[in-house]
């Protein structure tokens, strides 16, 4: 008997719609080739952060009173690390954040600057990470929140004089963006990749896997999938024809329009091959009430994949917690 873990927003939204140039030579015989010049030694990054940290006491002398974390790379690319610091920001006899305020300041010889606070962000961000001269950041929905959840990712990169946003994704384009490998890996049958995006152990109960290897081994652990379990019989977990559905689906979905209904979740589907009508919903915020279970993470986001094709169909539903997809369950129907 087939189970399914809990209702497929897919299916319902599916049934309804069914989107150097290399440098010179010496010039004459004898000529004395002038050495490059010495690579700036290293930065240790505690002691960049921590020089930047009393600069930007002078402007605001308790920025660590609410909370504070910082990055530490070159962001203009100068081969100097930078910093940028977030801290909390509230009333003088607050105990808790109600804001949060970035400030990115640059090594320069006489000591860290702080760049224009008018050339920050205007929305409430969370640092992720500098890599290859560029900034990255989150938005979050409540500034205040003690468990914020993301909406919007952005990048800033140096144009000369300060940062500047060069990139901008909202949750569902983040998320299409990062099912693109993942739908590479079904493919190219790449277990490590697939099996990376699951956290073990599964509950068998939540897999279609009938009447396999997997399932009777499964049993024998107490309805537990673990991961070797899972690497051994991958074919019982996404046989080849499955594999390629959810391949076709990613690929298929990649750049169709999405369109957000008065919930806040949005879809997406396209018409596939014989039939087959492929389709995305992202629900944002699925625990609204924020409560610390599901293991303390922070989700994000719900994310049901698959096809429809007459009255059956099947989906895979992923979580995005804390910026990262991790597949949970699998539903069919019909």
């Amino acid at each position: 008997m087939r189970k399914t873990l809990m209702p497929s927003l897919l299916m319902l939204a599916l049934a309804a719609c069914q989107s150097g140039d290399k440098a010179a030579a010496a010039a004459q015989t004898g000529a004395t080739a002038t050495p490059p010049p010495a690579a700036a030694a290293p930065s240790d990054p505690k002691q960049t952060a921590e020089r930047a940290f009393a600069a930007l006491r002078k402007i605001e002398p308790q920025f660590e009173r609410l909370g504070y974390s910082e990055l530490v790379g070159d962001i203009d690319q100068d081969g100097q690390d930078d910093v940028a610091v977030l801290y909390g920001t509230g009333t003088p006899d607050a105990t808790m954040a109600a804001s949060q305020k970035l400030v990115v300041l640059m090594t320069r010889p006489g000591g860290p600057q702080a760049l224009p606070q008018s050339d920050m962000p205007d929305f409430c961000p969370q640092l992720d990470k500098i890599e290859a001269g560029k900034l990255y950041l989150h938005q979050i929905d409540i500034c205040s929140a003690a468990r914020p959840k993301a909406t919007d990712y952005y990048v800033y990169q140096w144009n000369g004089k300060t940062i500047v946003q060069a990139e901008h994704q909202t949750m569902p384009q983040r998320v299409l963006a990062d099912l693109k490998p993942l739908g590479a890996a079904f493919r190219a049958r790449d277990k490590k990749v697939v099996l990376d995006a699951m956290t073990f152990p599964l509950e068998a109960s939540n897999w279609p896997v009938y009447d396999t290897e997997l399932e009777k081994a499964a049993k024998a652990a107490g309805g537990k999938i673990d991961r070797a379990m899972a690497e051994k019989h991958y074919t019982d977990l996404f046989p080849n024809d499955r594999a390629d559905l959810y391949a076709d689906a990613i690929a298929d979905l990649q750049g169709r329009p999405l369109k957000t209904d008065s919930s806040g979740s949005t879809s997406s589907s396209s018409p596939g091959k014989d039939g087959i009508t492929y389709g995305l919903v992202v629900q944002p915020d699925p625990d609204e009430d924020r409560e610390e279970s599901n293991d303390n993470r922070i989700i994000d986001a719900r994310v049901d994949l698959g096809m429809a094709e007459g009255d059956g169909g099947q989906n895979l539903v992923l979580l995005l917690i804390e910026g990262q997809l991790k597949i949970v369950a699998m539903n069919t129907a019909g």
